[in-house]
């Protein structure tokens, strides 16, 4: 059986709902453990999970940060728009910490329409 990669979509401002931003990577550890090929994506305001400094004030921080972690040590795969790290000023060195690396949506929607890759949307 063919199975598409799985892309977790989150776009939601960590310090307004860090728990969305849990589940996308929650559900793409779930997705390993399964062996299926998946990603989180992190888009708009979801972007400042790489600024420490923020995470660190963000309601379940602890959590968050565990699951950021686990998912870097495990070499999940997680994107980063570079439109919204351009205008949040993240830098590299923080995309590199959490694991992350910038992709421009225009390659994850060529994977969809190709029927490489399923768009989740997370929040």
């Amino acid at each position: 059986m063919n199975r598409m990669k799985l892309v977790f979509f989150v776009g939601v401002n960590p310090a307004e709902d860090a728990g969305r931003l849990s589940a996308a990577y929650r559900f793409a550890s779930a997705a390993a453990e399964a062996d299926i090929n998946a990603e989180v994506r992190l888009a708009g305001d979801a972007v400042l999970v790489a600024d420490p400094a923020f995470v660190a004030t963000v309601p379940g921080a602890v959590d968050l940060r565990r699951r950021i972690d686990d998912a870097a040590a495990r070499r999940i795969r997680v994107s980063v728009c570079p439109r919204s790290v351009e205008r949040w000023g993240i830098k590299d060195d923080q995309i590199t910490a959490i694991g992350a690396q910038p992709l421009a949506l225009s390659e994850i929607l060529v994977d969809v329409a190709e029927g490489r890759s399923v768009f989740v949307h997370v929040g």
